[in-house]
């Protein structure tokens, strides 16, 4: 029987070798430590496969696609959103899950307008940086959405998001600009509660440049607890 090999390590290292421009478009990988496949779409970016176990049967959450009222990530509760203020070119990241393969055509966020601000929104991939989940390398993006006025910012991408797959959604601005959020009891606790605290983690962050995401995440990360988390919306 002929002997098919593909390139084969551990997540960290393909996204290494992503940091390093080292893939190939269309080349096979094997991700030893998740047992799954992935594909190079680029010289630094890849796409991973789900699994039969996480992609067939039915989804545990209802997630009916309806284009006139899209998801927003992380939000799990239904609370009322309200507004609050992102600090200047702060690195945000909190993670993405989705109960179904979710095809997007672009990522949106609502502004309340204010001089020259742009934002950009991305989707990364996942990492382990010293046992833990966390941001990895930028998958797809939308750059510079202008928020000098108030209302519906939209980006177009083209990307799938893969069921059971852990992504994190990248966000950044120029500019201490006010966008439309989760209350810290409205969101997802995915990220847990600081040791000995009463408050959950709504993200976690770090200093970034400009309104600029960078092809892979920092690995130092700063917990922030009890914090509004800006909406992001998946439009499909």
């Amino acid at each position: 029987m002929t002997r098919i090999k593909f390139k084969r390590g551990t997540r960290a290292q393909l996204d290494a070798a992503a940091a390093a421009s080292g893939l190939d478009a269309g080349e096979p990988y094997f991700i030893t430590d998740e047992g799954r496949l992935a594909i190079g779409l680029s010289a630094g970016t890849y796409e991973v496969f789900a699994k039969v176990s996480e992609a067939s049967g039915y989804p545990s959450i209802a997630y009916p696609k309806r284009s006139s009222a899209p998801k927003i990530v992380g939000d799990v509760v239904g609370a009322t959103l309200t507004t609050s203020a992102l600090a200047a070119s702060r690195l945000y990241y909190f993670p993405l899950v989705v109960p179904r393969n979710v095809v997007l055509t672009g990522l949106r966020i609502f502004g309340s307008g204010g001089g020259g601000y742009v934002v950009s929104v991305g989707i990364y991939g996942n990492a382990t940086v010293n046992g833990n989940d966390a941001p990895g390398t930028l998958l797809a993006s939308v750059s510079n959405l202008s928020v000098s006025t108030a209302g519906n910012k939209d980006g177009a991408l083209s990307y799938t998001l893969m069921a059971g797959e852990l992504y994190w959604i990248g966000l950044i601005s120029n500019a201490a600009t006010s966008l439309l959020s989760l209350q810290a009891a409205g969101s997802q606790t995915s990220l847990g509660r600081l040791s000995g605290g009463t408050t959950s983690i709504g993200y976690l962050y770090a200093a970034g440049s400009g309104s600029t995401l960078p092809a892979t995440a920092p690995t130092a990360l700063t917990e922030a607890a009890n914090v509004t988390i800006p909406c992001v919306y998946l439009l499909e």
